[in-house]
């Protein structure tokens, strides 16, 4: 009996041995459960991280798309232009109806007090009672073509006395100077007069009295000229004119001009 109590008892102790050891076991080893929930957990990461980068790609885009343009698109129902043909050409087709034009075919600086000319949608009156009766921001002046064949230093002259009356009936006004168009290169080559040479030196000229008189200066030849520096001959079809649809081509290079301009300002 005693041997066998002894067996039972070492059995028994055996036993409770193997369940300590196997419990302590379990609770080191991972389980089924843990696995799936550090897997689960791994996933949700990895699902997150696109989403996180996932606004900020938005915000790019968005930025992008909302961005402010470079040139910022202005009004020109304060805006007056003074000068001959061709701006009679812009009065017709640069598609900007909402300014003021004060122009005639044979308009120069010598005459231009002299006559009474007719303002679409404001009558006809002479440059003076124009400017005492309305105000502009913006006034652009382009003459020079119909002066060709006076003497030099008149021209320029009868041109700063312009600026001047135009600087004392608005004086909160932007004034732009805008150079003379250039002729095709068979006029430029057969006129005496009328030639891109004399043109050139007008509009050099030009330039120094916006500098003087601190006002600014555009010049469009940039935009029709041929390789030569002449009037492309595909543009015009009298050698000293644009084709109409050209107009609103340079309409437009006015108008972003002057944006950048104010903005500057």
């Amino acid at each position: 009996m005693k041997k066998t109590n002894r067996f039972t008892l070492l059995l028994l102790c055996i036993s409770m041995l193997v369940v300590v050891l196997f419990m302590g076991i379990k609770s080191i080893w991972p389980t089924k459960e843990a696995k799936t929930f550090d897997a689960k957990q791994e996933e949700v990461h990895k699902q997150e991280k696109p989403a996180e980068k996932k606004p900020h790609k938005e915000e790019t885009s968005d930025s992008k798309e909302n961005a402010v343009p470079a040139i910022t698109p202005i009004s020109m129902d304060d805006a007056l232009f003074i000068g001959d043909s061709r701006t009679v050409g812009l009065m017709e087709y640069s598609q900007i109806p909402e300014a003021d034009y004060f122009c005639s075919v044979g308009m120069s600086v010598f005459n231009i007090h002299d006559e009474a000319v007719s303002v679409p949608n404001v009558g006809k009156l002479t440059l003076t009672e124009l400017l005492n009766n309305k105000t502009y921001k913006k006034i652009y002046i382009m003459l020079g073509i119909n002066e060709m064949g006076y003497k030099f230093e008149n021209i320029l002259a009868k041109y700063e006395e312009l600026i001047d009356f135009v600087k004392e009936k608005e004086a909160a006004a932007d004034i732009i100077l805008l150079g003379n168009l250039h002729v095709t290169q068979s006029r430029s080559q057969s006129d005496e007069v009328f030639n891109n040479a004399a043109i050139n030196r007008l509009n050099q000229a030009l330039s120094k009295l916006a500098k003087k008189k601190k006002i600014a200066y555009f010049d469009a030849n940039v935009l029709f000229d041929d390789e030569n520096g002449a009037l492309a001959q595909d543009k015009s079809s009298d050698d000293t004119h644009l084709y109409a649809k050209y107009y609103e081509e340079w309409g437009k290079w006015i108008k972003e001009q002057t944006a950048l301009l104010l903005k500057e300002e």
